[in-house]
């Protein structure tokens, strides 16, 4: 009954991890790293859990085979965990500061006690430092199965720096759920450790997989990879939002788009337009209040709703991203400028359709502002050449 119990909380898990790795792949798509090195992680931490259901399944059983199997799964947990504390320091590095610039030290720090838990399985069979499977099949810890634990918390501890040095950036949820992923295996280590044979190592690992998941990875849906602000999708639920607010509340509404990307792109390539992007994510975010929301909406195209007392709000608030925009190119070292159209004006929810009306009278108005500042550079560009 008890190894029915023990399999069956790692079956559980197991289907958990299905689950996650199937949902990810539909729901997530495959195309940002973070989203990668999530369906890594969560690959690695099924093989890791079936591993442990066979080593407990072949556990004290008789028959040839099974001590071999017995010594192999417990090899293999030994052997990979590293690299999946490794794969979630790496999540955490891409979710918080997604262009790593020291990604090579990074991981080179990491190597270290990998390779050295590497050295200890290769050793293991005649050294016995990790485990060893006695007469009759049992499973023995090694002298050294505590300071593999040890190195491995040095992987840990360099992942909480990251999160410690980023913690502002994160709501509670998201910070509890990334710092978790360590902390509740830790708490199974503790339990096997002080009671022999439990297993619940792998089962808490799936358990703050599935709280990165439902508080970290899902909230990617609704970020743009690229930017790193909120997209398209993301308008909805501004919608909704707004539908469960008083219905006096005025938002201030802009549409932007950039007006020379396609110069950008043509003369410097697509890299330096995306840089010029997010450049301009990055302008517009900071000119405006935390609270203020920010979506790319296409391309080259951004949204904005914010609450205001007066129409004079929004206006203010349009001159000090137009002012930004200046500053930034005015203090650049880049050889091309960043320049934008505005559309924009106010309105209450009334509707979900009365919303989708003011957004394409904005988008109408920045229309309309693209094409005046298109003429006005024609112009400026026929009297240069009188």
């Amino acid at each position: 009954m008890d190894l029915f119990i023990r399999l069956d909380i790692n079956l559980f898990a197991a289907l958990i991890l299905l689950i996650l790795l199937f949902n990810g792949k539909v729901s997530t798509g495959m195309s940002t790293k973070t989203n990668l090195i999530f369906s890594r992680l969560t690959a690695l931490v099924l093989i890791l859990t079936l591993s442990e259901i066979i080593s407990f399944a072949v556990d004290l059983r008789p028959g040839d085979m099974m001590p071999t199997l017995n010594y192999l799964s417990n090899l293999m947990l030994f052997l990979l965990a590293p690299f999946a504390i490794s794969l979630w320091a790496e999540y955490v590095e891409h979710y918080l500061l997604r262009d790593v610039p020291d990604l090579k030290a990074r991981r080179l720090i990491r190597a270290v006690p990998i390779l050295v838990i590497f050295v200890l399985v290769l050793i293991n069979p005649v050294s016995g430092y990790l485990f060893k499977i006695l007469p009759g099949n049992v499973y023995e810890r090694g002298p050294l199965f505590v300071h593999q634990i040890l190195l491995n918390t040095v992987i840990v501890a360099q992942a909480y720096v990251t999160l410690y040095r980023n913690r502002r950036s994160l709501d509670t949820a998201k910070l509890i759920s990334l710092a978790a992923f360590p902390l509740l295996p830790m708490v199974g280590v503790l339990i096997q450790l002080t009671f022999y044979g439990t297993t619940m190592i792998w089962s808490n690992m799936t358990l703050a997989l599935l709280l990165i998941f439902l508080n970290v990875q899902k909230s990617l849906l609704l970020v743009d990879s690229l930017t790193g602000i909120d997209n398209r999708r993301s308008v909805d639920n501004l919608i909704d939002s707004m539908s469960e607010r008083r219905r006096d509340v005025l938002y201030g509404g802009m549409m932007l788009d950039l007006d020379n990307l396609k110069e950008i792109n043509d003369v410097y390539g697509h890299a330096t337009g995306d840089l010029a992007i997010k450049r301009a994510a990055e302008i517009i975010k900071g000119s405006l209040r935390k609270g203020d929301f920010v979506a790319r909406y296409a391309g080259d195209e951004f949204f904005v709703v914010i609450e205001v007392a007066e129409s004079q709000a929004l206006t203010r608030a349009v001159e000090r991203i137009q002012k930004a925009f200046y500053d930034y190119n005015r203090d650049s070292a880049e050889a091309w400028e960043i320049n934008v159209s505005i559309g924009y004006d106010t309105f209450r929810y009334e509707s979900a359709e009365s919303v989708d009306q003011a957004m394409r009278r904005i988008d109408d108005l920045m229309y309309q502002e693209k094409k005046r500042r298109k003429m006005e550079r024609r112009l400026a560009a026929d009297m240069e050449l009188t």
